[in-house]
Order: structure tokens, then C-alpha cells, then sequence
């Protein structure tokens, strides 16, 4: 975490924006106030990074129209402005390198001469709670915001040239039929707030679980399945693997991943995509990257360690190898501090495995605020009750301190539900969703 506080102790935002670029797989700015387009909507159009902005919508004209215009004229699916009533955010979510919170607009003398002071927080230190809150705050915004669009853009020419004549009446700029007005936020207690962020995770699970399980009953048609998957792998795995492939085969521009500018492409008919996907697929002579293996011999074996019968007496050398089997989790080690899993800091950098065994290890060593250890977790979200309730228990343990375990998020978890339970609830991690989404789904891609 780093404090930015501009000339007072050196820390700018530009700082970020000179670094990000490599990392960034899109940004989503929710700034009050705008009026220099170099700042950061240039830099998102020079490195072709997709960019979500919301402004503030009031009568006194919060984003100047020259930043409208260049939004308006880009006619840019990746590059949207939405203008919201009683919005007053600084917030930008460089994704995939981190997340400034602060006090900054995107004004000249906000990021270079007022004293404006917010934090910087690393996407390796980005954990659930944070993420979750993030993506609720930006949802309510879009919720209740109003696009731009050409009426609006002229709506807010002409309150600007109105202003810098006299103080006009507001109410005609009110009743204009291009606003969605939105009354704020209403009080509620943590408890309402709570129960909110479960009905919103719980919501966007289902309808997420619902492709995976339709994706699942195409890719075990035998038109459908390539020759070197055996007959006995399910229908989940195989699922996940086939996004698997399509992910890093099929939307990789050198290192950089375009999911995004595919979502773009496919999301007017996502079923055509997927039926192009699938016979992709079934064409290939030989697993492009490891699939063949992870679907006969890594995923029964994970079937098999987080079964009812042996999850209970499972050792950690077992447990360690899980880890070592499951994406998300390797994909966390790749990017956690090393503090943060007992790695003394030594100037050299440690190897993935090395990452993924301390990893593995904290996960192992730590209890809930119930005293619970990983076992009793995984076994009480699998096993704790009916099936159709799993997502319930999932929640407790992404949510409620008695459940949760630190390094295992939304992401982690999804996928060992699917390892676990893959004919049920095939696997979803965030790289599944970044898949589903090249495909055309509008899903949520969790940052763990």
C-alpha cells in the first residue's frame, strides 16, 4: 500500500499510469469530477486498454463536455462514460495492477498542485472483502447512472454555455427526459448491507452456473469431445478445461490477454461463439496446454482427495498437491506478497513452486475465528448440508470470519467446489470467467 499524497512526499497518480500499462486489463475509473482528458482516458486510448468511467451528473456540468466529446466521438464499446446523480467517488481500479482510493479528480490540479491525499493498493493485496465492495459500488453506480449519449452530450453544451452567462434555473436541466435521476443511497444497517452483497454474489453465481452447465452438456457430445479426453472424465472438467484452452489460446495477444475486445465481438449471439469455440476444440489433435493431463489424471485426483470419505484424514503433503493442482491457487501464489505466506524477504525472487508450498502451508496452519481448519471448511461448504444449498455455505466461507480462511477467495473456492463436486458444480475461477466472457457472457471476473 502506498500513501499518495502528490509534491508532499513524491507519490503521484501519474506515477501509476507511467507503470500500469504492461499489467492492465482494464480500468474502471468512478471520479466525480473531470476535465483534462490526458490524465488517464488518452493514456487507456494509446495502450488500448478498455476503460469504464462514471462522472458525476449535476446541474453544474462535474465532466466538461470536452471530455463527453472525446467519449462520444470514440463510438468505442471499450471505452464508455456513464454520468451519475449524487455521485462523488474518486476511485480507480487499474485491474490486474491495482487500486487507487482517494480524494484526486481527474482534474489538471488535482493530480499535480492541490493537496489531495488517497492510497494505492497493490493488486497483490486487493483480497476479497476489498474486491467484492469494489465491483458492489461500481454495479450501484451503473445501476442507477445515465449513459451518454448524444442528447445528453448537447443537454450539457448547453448548461455550460448557459452557466458562463448567468446561474440558470436547474429544474429544466432536471427534467430533461435524457436523465435517469436517482434519489442516492439509502441508509441501511451493516446487517442489510450484508444480506445485499449475498443476494448480489448469490444472484450472479446462479446465472453463471447455469452457462458452465450448459457449456458442460455441449462439450461431452461426441462431435464435441476431442479424441484424447477418455470416456470417463466429467462433463464439469471437461468444461473447465475446454475454457481453459480457449482462454490462453484463442484471446492471448502476446502477453496481454484480450478477453475483453472478444466479449465486444461475441456478446450480441455468445451461442454462435461458443458453437465456433466447441468445434475449435474438437478439432485438436493434441492438448494444446496440459489439459489432456489435468483432465485424466489431475482431476481425478482431486475428485478423489476432497471426496467425503477422505477430506476429513486428508495429510498436507496431499493437501500441498492440491494446491499445486488447482489454477486459481497458483495463480494467488504467483502474485501474494511474500510476507503474507512466510517468505523472509531476501532479494532474490522465489519460484512459483516455492510460492504455491508457503502458500500452502499458511492455508494449512490457519484456523477461522471458529477454530476451523481448512478440512473442516472445505468439508462443511461441500458437505454441510444439501447440495442446491452449497452456494449458501460458500458464501459463510468467502463472508464470515467463523469460515473464512485467508488466501482461499471467490476464486479458489469455486474452483475446489468443482474439483470436489464437478458433475454438480463444474469449476469457475477467474480465468473461467474471463473465458466465459470472451465468449460473449456478461459475467463477473473475480480478482481471486
Amino acid at each position: 500500500m502506498e500513501l499518495i499524497l502528490g509534491a508532499i512526499n513524491g507519490s503521484y497518480l501519474r506515477n501509476i499510469t507511467e507503470n500500469a500499462a504492461h499489467d492492465t486489463e482494464e480500468v474502471l475509473a468512478a471520479v466525480a469530477y473531470a476535465t483534462d482528458n490526458s490524465l488517464l482516458f488518452d493514456w487507456c486510448i494509446e495502450h488500448d486498454i478498455p476503460l469504464k468511467f462514471w462522472g458525476r451528473l449535476d446541474s453544474q456540468v462535474a465532466v466538461n463536455t470536452n471530455v463527453l466529446s472525446k467519449f462520444l466521438k470514440r463510438k468505442s464499446a471499450k471505452f464508455t462514460c456513464k454520468l451519475v446523480e449524487k455521485h462523488h467517488a474518486k476511485v480507480i481500479w487499474w485491474r490486474g495492477y491495482g487500486v487507487y482510493v482517494g480524494s484526486a479528480n481527474l482534474t489538471g490540479s488535482a493530480w499535480n498542485t492541490n493537496v489531495e491525499a488517497g492510497f494505492f493498493v497493490q493488486e497483490t493485496d486487493i483480497d476479497d472483502k476489498l474486491a467484492n465492495d469494489l465491483l458492489s459500488m461500481f454495479s450501484v453506480l451503473d445501476k442507477h447512472a445515465t449513459p451518454l449519449t448524444q442528447e445528453l452530450f448537447d443537454l450539457m453544451v448547453k448548461r455550460q454555455k448557459e452557466l458562463a452567462m448567468k446561474k440558470p434555473d436547474d429544474k429544466p436541466f432536471w427534467e430533461n427526459s435524457s436523465i435517469n435521476n436517482w434519489s442516492g443511497l439509502v441508509t441501511t444497517s451493516p446487517k442489510k448491507a450484508s444480506d445485499a452483497k449475498r443476494d448480489s454474489f448469490l444472484s450472479e453465481w446462479y446465472s453463471t452456473l447455469q452457462i458452465l452447465r450448459d457449456i458442460s452438456g455441449q462439450v461431452i457430445l461426441p462431435e464435441n469431445r476431442p479424441t484424447w479426453i477418455t470416456d470417463d472424465a466429467s462433463s464439469g472438467a471437461q468444461a473447465d478445461q475446454f475454457l481453459h484452452a480457449f482462454y490462453y489460446q484463442k484471446t492471448f495477444e502476446g502477453q496481454k490477454a484480450r478477453y475483453l475486445d472478444f466479449f465486444d465481438r461475441n456478446k450480441s449471439n455468445p451461442d454462435i461463439a461458443r458453437t465456433d469455440a466447441l468445434k475449435w476444440w474438437a478439432s485438436l489433435k493434441a492438448a494444446p496446454q496440459g489439459e489432456d493431463d489435468m483432465l485424466n489424471t489431475t482431476a481425478p485426483f482431486l475428485r478423489n482427495a476432497l471426496s467425503q470419505e477422505n477430506l476429513p484424514t486428508l495429510k498436507y503433503v496431499d493437501f500441498k498437491e492440491v494446491c499445486f493442482s488447482v489454477h486459481s491457487i497458483k495463480d494467488y501464489a504467483r502474485r501474494v506478497r511474500n510476507s503474507s505466506v512466510g517468505l523472509p524477504s531476501t532479494g532474490a525472487a522465489y519460484n512459483i513452486p516455492e510460492k504455491v508450498a508457503a502458500l500452502s502451508k499458511t492455508i494449512w496452519e490457519q484456523r477461522t475465528d471458529a477454530g476451523l481448519d481448512i478440512k473442516e471448511v472445505l468439508s462443511y461448504i461441500f458437505y454441510g448440508g444439501k447440495l442446491d444449498e452449497l452456494p449458501d455455505r460458500l458464501w459463510q466461507a468467502i463472508d464470515d470470519p467463523k469460515f473464512k480462511i485467508d488466501g482461499l477467495g471467490i476464486s479458489a473456492l469455486g474452483e475446489l467446489v468443482g474439483w470436489a463436486l464437478p458433475d454438480h458444480y463444474p469449476p469457475r475461477n477467474g480465468r473461467t470467467s474471463k473465458a466465459l466472457k470472451a465468449l460473449g457472457y456478461d459475467v463477473t471476473v473475480h480478482v481471486q
